[in-house]
């Protein structure tokens, strides 16, 4: 089942059916095209897929689109497989599947692997990549907003945040055994290595070691913001002062107020407690058939 989300990211997707009927290795599958029609309507096609006994469901998007799949398929016998052909495309870059090219991926589905990975749930739906609050999901809503895609909006979406509009939250969050207590610029879980776009903070993040890889950056004077780009577009946020990284399998995150989160670069709004915790290898994934480490 190949479930296309016909209006994420920057780049058509009209002849992706066209690509799948020339591509697809007809000795292993028969198969179904649907387009989604409204945010969620992913996670209903997934369900139904699953349901009529698919093997392999395939998200066509970028990470938003990856998520509404996954939810329907954890536990499952139906493995995820990717297209992608989002903005940033985070987890299928984690897993060395090539954005916006369709034979590749395709020829992915031919010839490569089922492995299982972890994903992280919460008390509101599962994450594929990353979920935090703070800066990232501050941009992200703007980002939503934008009319045009790409990096360089996504660049522009967090200087124009950072220089005019954010200040830091204060949080409160259990990190497993560990309380922390603070205003924070940034708080970020990641699952797979990587917001997107290539960029990401830890370079060894791994999606079947059961902890998630968490940043926190505290306040810090203006004037350090460049130096502070640098070393995270260099994954060395261990040059930071005012950065803290953990390991964890659990987060409790209270929310005294309105908070504003982004799951995987989508951004709602949610006044409760939040939970996150690993669940290891719970959904199947073809990858490339040569990729060891991931």
């Amino acid at each position: 089942m190949f479930i296309i989300n016909p209006i994420s990211g920057v780049y058509k997707k009209k002849n992706i059916p066209e690509k799948v009927a020339r591509y697809i290795d007809y000795v292993q599958y028969d198969y179904t095209i649907r387009f989604t029609q409204y945010a969620g309507h992913a996670s209903l096609i997934a369900q139904q897929a699953v349901e009529e006994g698919y093997d392999v469901c395939v998200a066509v998007g970028g990470d938003g689109s990856i998520n509404e799949v996954a939810q329907s398929l954890v536990g499952t016998n139906t493995a995820l497989g990717l297209i992608p052909y989002g903005s940033g495309n985070g987890f299928a870059t984690h897993l060395k599947i090539p954005p916006r090219n369709a034979e590749a991926s395709i020829d992915i589905l031919n010839t490569g692997k089922r492995v299982k990975v972890d994903l992280v749930k919460s008390n509101l739906r599962y994450f594929v990549s990353v979920a935090g609050f703070g800066l990232d999901s501050y941009v992200a809503r703007r980002f939503h907003h934008h009319k045009v895609r790409g990096w360089a909006s996504y660049a522009w979406a967090i200087v124009k945040e950072m220089l005019f509009y954010y200040k830091p939250l204060d949080a409160k969050m259990d990190i497993d055994d560990i309380t922390i207590e603070r205003p924070v610029y940034l708080f970020t879980a990641f699952n797979a290595n990587q917001y997107g776009y290539n960029f990401g903070v830890f370079p060894s993040t791994s999606l079947k070691d059961g902890v998630m890889d968490v940043i926190i950056l505290n306040d810090f004077p203006m004037w350090k913001l460049t130096y502070i780009l640098i070393c995270l577009a260099l994954k060395r946020a261990d040059l930071i002062n005012e950065a803290e990284s953990y390991r964890a399998k659990k987060i409790n995150i209270y929310g005294t107020k309105k908070m504003i989160y982004q799951f995987d670069g989508d951004s709602f709004v949610y006044h409760d407690d939040v939970t996150f915790e690993v669940i290891p290898q719970c959904i199947d994934v073809i990858v490339p058939q040569d990729l060891n480490a991931y």
